[in-house]
């Protein structure tokens, strides 16, 4: 959702005067100091950034579609294959293929444990329709991609669905994040301004904005 980032900084400042964080703000009066609205302006996309990627599932909107074509990993005959991502690429929302008998909502990168699994050459190891696992990888050629293993393969197989959640940027005064998460963007954006200014309320907006994630 598209949300006015006047609004939402105005938001902000409300919860740092309800908690009394304006009195820090007030002393910042440096000359080379960045101006009260620079500040809280500067940590929204961040506190954006942070809920979208860290919230549960049931927080989050349905995203955007990922508009591009598989590639099969044909060499290996294992049914695998990998989606280049777009660059403003930030969390896998949804994927499935076509002869999956489940939607992946959570992707493995290269550094999890089972990663390595899915290049065994033992079948009941690797991701299967059953159950089938993605991964976020940037070892290809491509960069960014979204590997997934795997499919029993045949004619016909296909993405049946593959959405994903945007990097939130701020766009003259506009930001887009899931609508669920405005409370806890506005309560992180708060507690990243209190953690400038070394306000000792920061730990309890940053716990305000986390129960709002729940």
């Amino acid at each position: 959702m598209i949300y006015s980032v006047s609004q939402i900084e105005t938001d902000v400042r409300v919860v740092l005067d309800e908690n009394k964080v304006s009195v820090q703000l007030a002393m910042l009066g440096d000359v080379d100091t960045l101006s009260v609205t620079e500040i809280v302006r500067s940590k929204i996309q961040d506190a954006a950034r942070y809920c979208m990627q860290t919230a549960p599932l049931h927080l989050l909107d349905n995203g955007y579609p990922i508009n591009a074509e598989p590639v099969w990993d044909v060499a290996e005959g294992k049914g695998s294959g990998y989606l280049p991502l777009p660059d403003d690429f930030l969390r896998l929302r949804a994927f499935r293929m076509s002869d999956w008998e489940r939607t992946v909502s959570e992707a493995i990168t290269e550094d999890s444990p089972s990663y390595a699994l899915q290049s065994s050459r033992y079948a009941g190891v690797r991701g299967n329709p059953q159950k089938p696992v993605v991964a976020v990888s940037v070892s290809r050629p491509e960069g960014l991609v979204l590997e997934f293993y795997s499919c029993n393969g045949g004619r016909g197989t296909h993405v049946q669905s593959a959405r994903y959640l945007r990097i939130p940027e701020i766009e003259g005064d506009s930001i887009d994040f899931c609508p669920r998460l405005r409370s806890a963007v506005v309560y992180y954006a708060a507690y990243l301004v209190a953690l400038t200014v070394k306000d000792d309320n920061a730990q309890n907006l940053l716990q305000q904005s986390k129960e709002f994630m729940q």
